[in-house]
């Protein structure tokens, strides 16, 4: 598939398009509405004189609009320059200096006083055609170049990455071989349209006719049961809280009832699902047995936006537990020390526009080649089982180094637990810091602590748990515990609660 096609192949279409906004309200559209909306924002990026090479900044929340602005781009030949999904709270003439924009679309609510700026526009599709050009500024970039985006990685720092059409492409053609579209098809998302990933996702569904549903965060429960999408693509939270739902909407009843769940089950995703996929960040092991135990196929998978997809399981190619064989046979190999290196004609990202140097020379360590950051092992039959962030490893004081996830994974084989993370402790040894619903119940809080016990007797002396922390606090993006990308914010953990321990 290519891109620049896309927009052609809506013409004509009625398949859905269905965008809710965060106070519920509902915008339907049809395949051949996108295309005329979009050949309308062409027109008026070319009123403005806009042409290849040109950036085009786009602000706004996901909706309608940000689809129409990104495919006006793709038909134009500019790139866009997709800003994170919140209001900036830089100006928005520093924004449009800093990244050399022609012209920044930016959603009607977002504009105040400086929206007197010669380059601000707003993205409202009834908005008149400009009177005057924009001066535009076309830029070199590299061959292949795509839009620009940016992602808080594994480390929560903010990065600027160059993103491929041809990376992008190949992608798609990849998913499309290994999960198939039928005719009925609906995918539903709550994640952001400046997440590339997302965008990733629209383009294929635009592509081959799939109905596609947008709902934000707060409304994504009500949403499965009301849209009934056929796959989902979400992080590991997603798939633990249906697995609560279900289990507490069974109640008691379930144990004189072994179909209970997986009728429940069926209820809250909408009696439609295909498959689901879950990525972004590491998935309890009984979160992934519970939804195939109960008729859900939940394929696990691991992609960075600087390579793309690097590998997953998919249909007839299952291994619980681990992230899948490669994506793109002979891409993944393993460095001496079991680092995840992807190897691709076409990576995802062309490089970083916006990072530290030496993020850009230990990730993009030759000409098509990019170090993951994570350490992975094959198994024998050529799975790939993530073991932990390279980063994030614990270096005791006799010099071993090993992994806090498969230590984390113990603690969490018990249900009362909602997160553990494992970390350096401020005493000698390791602490553990537990987020349970059961906080200020002693003897809940007793177990648990019988259970660290446990889990230390199956561990070496030096890898054992010497501190424990319980919280009844979340780890969310808001408070800071968790990257923009659902990962957990260890630096922010250790900070919040070993400190004041």
């Amino acid at each position: 598939m290519r891109i620049a096609d896309i927009l052609a192949r809506l013409q004509g279409r009625s398949t859905a398009l269905v965008l809710v906004d965060d106070k519920g309200q509902e915008t339907h559209k049809t395949f051949d509405d996108l295309h005329r909306d979009t050949l309308h924002v062409v027109e008026r990026l070319r009123a403005l004189g806009l042409g290849p090479g040109c950036r085009v900044g786009i602000a706004a929340p996901s909706n309608y609009g940000w689809m129409a602005w990104d495919l006006a781009c793709v038909e134009l030949g500019c790139v866009s320059v997709a800003l994170p999904n919140e209001r900036p709270s830089r100006p928005w003439a520093e924004l449009i200096e800093a990244y050399q924009l022609s012209v920044m679309a930016v959603d009607p609510a977002w504009l105040d006083g400086d929206a007197t700026h010669e380059r601000l526009q707003s993205m409202a599709l009834d908005a008149p055609m400009p009177q005057k050009t924009a001066e535009p500024r076309p830029l070199p970039h590299q061959p292949g170049t795509h839009s620009l985006v940016f992602s808080s990685g594994t480390t929560g720092k903010t990065k600027g990455l160059i993103i491929s059409a041809a990376g992008t492409e190949r992608l798609l053609q990849l998913y499309h071989e290994a999960f198939g579209v039928e005719s009925q098809d609906r995918f539903m998302t709550f994640l952001p349209f400046a997440n590339y990933q997302q965008r990733m996702i629209y383009y294929f569904c635009l592509y081959h006719g799939v109905e596609f549903v947008s709902v934000p965060f707060p409304l994504l429960f009500a949403g499965l049961k009301k849209y009934q999408p056929t796959f989902v693509i979400a992080p590991p939270i997603l798939y633990e809280t249906l697995q609560a739902l279900t289990r507490a909407s069974a109640g008691a009843a379930a144990a004189q009832d072994p179909e209970l769940l997986t009728r429940k089950l069926a209820e809250l995703t909408g009696g439609r699902m295909r498959y689901m996929i879950t990525g972004m960040a590491p998935i309890k092991r009984a979160a992934l047995d519970f939804f195939w135990q109960h008729g859900i196929s939940l394929y696990e998978a691991f992609g960075i936006t600087e390579a793309g997809m690097v590998a997953w399981n998919k249909p007839g190619q299952v291994r619980v537990g681990s992230v899948g064989k490669p994506a793109e046979a002979g891409s993944v190999s393993l460095s001496d020390e079991g680092e995840v290196i992807v190897r691709r004609d076409a990576l995802l990202s062309l490089g970083y526009f916006e990072s530290s140097e030496e993020d850009a020379r230990s990730t993009f360590i030759e000409p098509g080649a990019v170090a993951t950051g994570d350490i992975a092992e094959f198994d024998a039959d050529g799975f790939l089982h993530i073991v932990g962030r390279k980063k994030d490893a614990i270096i005791t004081s006799n010099g071993e180094k090993f992994h806090p996830e498969p230590i984390e994974s113990m603690l969490h084989a018990d249900p009362r637990i909602g997160v553990a993370v494992v970390l350096a402790g401020a005493r000698q040894g390791l602490a553990a810091v537990i987020s349970t619903k059961l906080h200020e119940d002693e003897a809940a809080v007793q177990a648990l602590r019988a259970h660290v016990q446990q889990v230390n007797q199956q561990l070496p002396a030096q890898q054992q748990i010497k501190q424990v922390i319980f919280t009844g606090q979340d780890f969310s993006i808001e408070n800071g515990l968790r990257t923009k990308n659902m990962k957990l914010a260890r630096k922010a953990i250790a900070a919040a609660f070993l400190d004041s321990a």
